[in-house]
């Protein structure tokens, strides 16, 4: 009788504890992916940073444009994307990339995979969409290159040197009209060592501005620490 009754009991606590996580879990916020996204798809060491548009119906359908010369290619199709307890899912056939997407964060983005390559992807939705073909007469201004004007080092944490310890980190961010970065999201951390320097050189650093202040364009960065017994410690902003 006391086994059932202590069961019971235990039942009752399990269930409540569930209950606030379950909670949570619905009431968790989802971005909604529809519609046009400017982006840049990072880690491919042939192609290196990509600027695409990414375009998702309500249908399920997705394609991409890529940027070519300072022109926007023709829309290619993708697979049709899908979202699966807040994960989004698609795949571009053409480099068979699978792309995935954790829609309880605040931006569009995330990583992608390839038979033997990893990277990443990171938006911000595009306030119009370009014609899809390309005009040679006409310059593309929805995904305009970031021009750096001034590129911080990390500094190579004392504690890493010790420790004789190396590594690499991924930082994608949005850039505002002024040149400032905001908003820094490190994607890719092999130590947690590295995460203040590298947030503390993103701040110290700044791109050419523009003229609309309402236009956030996405960008990202990656560091390599590496220790060199010739040379010393040195971080490396790529």
């Amino acid at each position: 009788m006391r086994i059932a009754v202590v069961l019971a009991a235990v039942a009752v606590l399990c269930a409540l504890s569930a209950a606030p996580a379950d909670a949570a879990r619905r009431s968790r916020p989802t971005l909604d992916p529809l519609g046009t996204w400017a982006c840049v798809v990072y880690g491919h060491p042939a192609f290196g940073d990509e600027r695409v548009l990414l375009d998702f119906a309500a249908n399920g359908s997705a394609r991409i444009a890529r940027e070519q010369n300072g022109e926007i290619s023709q829309w290619a199709p993708l697979t049709s994307w899908a979202s699966v307890d807040g994960t989004m899912t698609f795949t571009d056939s053409r480099t068979g990339r699978r792309f995935e997407a954790d829609l309880s964060r605040e931006t569009l983005g995330g990583s992608w995979r390839a038979p033997t390559l990893l990277g990443g992807w990171w938006c911000t939705a595009a306030d119009a969409v370009p014609p899809p073909i390309v005009d040679g007469n006409r310059p593309v201004e929805i995904l305009p290159p970031l021009l750096p004007s001034l590129t911080a080092t990390p500094a190579y944490p004392i504690q890493a040197i010790r420790e004789a310890k190396q590594g690499r980190g991924v930082s994608c961010f949005f850039v505002d009209a002024q040149g400032y970065i905001v908003q820094p999201e490190i994607i890719e951390l092999s130590d947690e060592i590295f995460r203040k320097p590298i947030l503390l050189a993103l701040s110290h650093s700044r791109y050419q501005g523009w003229d609309d202040e309402r236009t956030l364009r996405p960008g990202c960065r990656s560091f390599i620490f590496k220790l060199d017994p010739l040379n010393g410690a040195a971080a490396v902003a790529e």
